[in-house]
């Protein structure tokens, strides 16, 4: 008998199909895997007990990926589709699956007793893998500050995935992303109390993957032997320290990194490309690449490109005989609060006076600046989160992320039109933030309401500008919409009357 089965999956990178086909081998089954833009198949002629079999041995061995979609059974396919070829591009990727992480273990012994020795006692121990150099420690508030400082994330490589629900509030897609194949980087929660010393992280998040290549294997091991279920570390930017990675109701979102998807070819470009900001940059940035990947370069659509730390954040149009227009614009502004807080006080008499009476109330506000080299939403959100007492962009986002909130207060989201083009006006949502906490309006509500309100500015401007060119579809990228309650908000509006786009093969920013 034939059996067609087709699993949707979202990358033109051929490691899966050939994991597949190792399966085939392995199963000894009459089967040929073919992949296309979009989806992979299955195609077998055997009796049915071996289907059966392979497919056994498949919910075994198949490891899962970011990019698997749905998988079911098909009656037929177009066998006039064009396969995708194989261009001999390196994959950029360690295929961990469950046999390889063995024989990685059985053939390989690295003594790692110094490394053990340094990270008991409480320091740090450096060493490089072909990703690169890492910095690795224990849980320790000091030593993680002090990365921090200098400018450095820190992130969290769990040894052993028994101890994953003691740490954090995990949910089944969380799991399976960090178990993945590509071995992302998951946003995780951590357990009340858990991180209550700030050891982990300032906040109640942060971004933790498995071992993702055969030396981190290996020492992982090591440290679980000795008792160590997790430590921190920090890795020189250089080097690609994978993808980041979010999720909806819909599909995994790739929130930025190369690890995994460059080097690649493009079969819309018909070109390879070794990185994503290769990429962008050849599209004319990350709208236009997205059209070009979704094919609506020659309808109307509407482009939100709200970026935390890139200066080009607007709302656009696409208009075919037209091009790109930007409608409204996120501006750059002075990272300095007493800048902020000169030109809060020129709009108006009644601001003037809340600059007064905040700077009263809260003087320490202007005893420390905001960090100098921001950009884009980056540089608002530091000054929220300067007028509320919290001490990073980051901070902001995650506290908002921690709240138990359906819905929060209005936080003043206007434009400024200056020179002809219309500015979003970053003075009003300090301003509105600054008035509430005056009014004792606790953070964890500001910071939320901040996301919420500026879905609700985003759905606004969309319907606006739809009415005049009768756009459909609405291209949502750039990383502030890894902020889930940004996203599912903005989704959930705009997805009754029109259709949202997000890139699904490739990341949401550079």
């Amino acid at each position: 008998m034939q059996l067609i089965y087709k699993i949707e999956f979202n990358t033109t990178n051929l490691y899966f199909k050939y994991i597949i086909e190792k399966l085939i081998k392995e199963a000894k089954v009459n089967a040929v895997c073919k992949q296309y833009q979009g989806f992979i198949l299955i195609i077998l002629e055997e009796e049915a007990s071996n289907i059966e079999s392979f497919f056994a041995l498949l919910e075994k061995k198949l490891p899962m990926s970011i990019f698997i979609g749905n998988s079911y059974v098909i009656e037929s396919y177009d066998e006039n589709l064009e396969e995708i070829e194989d261009f001999d591009i390196k994959q950029n990727l360690t295929l961990l699956t469950n046999d390889a992480i063995k024989q990685i273990i059985e053939e390989n012994n690295i003594d790692f007793l110094n490394d053990i020795v340094k990270i008991s006692k409480g320091e740090i121990s450096r060493f490089e893998t072909h990703n690169g150099l890492k910095d690795y420690f224990l849980p320790n508030k000091n030593i993680r500050e002090d990365f921090e400082k200098r400018g450095y994330e820190v992130k969290l490589l769990i040894t052993n995935t028994t101890k994953l629900d003691e740490i954090f509030d995990l949910n089944m897609k969380d799991f399976q992303l960090l178990c993945s194949i590509e071995r992302p980087l998951v946003k995780l929660k951590f357990k009340l109390l858990k991180n209550a010393n700030k050891e982990f992280s300032s906040t109640n998040f942060i971004y933790a993957k498995i071992p993702d290549d055969k030396e981190v294997v290996l020492f992982a091991k090591s440290l679980k032997e000795n008792g160590i279920d997790y430590v921190l570390y920090a890795n020189d930017e250089v080097y690609q320290d994978g993808l980041k990675v979010t999720y909806n109701k819909e599909q995994n979102i790739i929130v930025s990194g190369d690890k995994g998807l460059f080097p690649k070819y493009d079969f819309i470009a018909r070109k390879k490309f070794n990185s994503s900001k290769e990429y962008f940059d050849d599209n004319g940035g990350v709208y236009k690449a997205i059209l070009a990947q979704v094919a609506k370069r020659l309808v109307p659509s509407i482009g939100v490109y709200f970026s935390q730390n890139n200066q080009k954040s607007s709302i656009s149009i696409n208009l075919p005989t037209k091009g790109i227009k930007q409608i409204i614009v996120i501006p750059n502004i002075h990272n300095n609060i007493k800048n902020c807080f000169e030109e809060i006080a020129d709009i108006d008499e009644h601001c003037a006076r809340l600059i007064t009476n905040f700077s009263k109330k809260f003087p320490f506000v202007l005893e420390s600046d905001v960090p100098a080299n921001a950009n884009g939403f980056e540089s608002i959100i530091n000054l929220c989160a300067k007028v509320l007492g919290i001490n990073s962009a980051k901070e902001f986002e995650d506290t908002a992320l921690s709240a138990n909130l359906s819905s929060g207060i209005q936080i003043d989201m206007k434009l400024i039109n200056f020179d002809g083009i219309n500015y979003l006006d970053y003075r009003r949502i300090v301003q509105s933030i600054m008035a509430y906490k005056m009014a004792d309006v606790d953070n964890i509500t500001l910071v939320y309401s901040f996301y919420e309100s500026l879905s609700e500015f985003i759905s606004n401007y969309v319907n606006e500008i739809a009415k005049e060119t009768k756009a459909t579809d609405v291209v949502l990228c750039g990383n502030m919409f890894a902020n889930s309650i940004l996203l599912s908000k903005v989704i959930k509006t705009l997805s009754k009357n029109f259709n949202t786009i997000l890139p699904k093969e490739y990341p949401l920013d550079y």
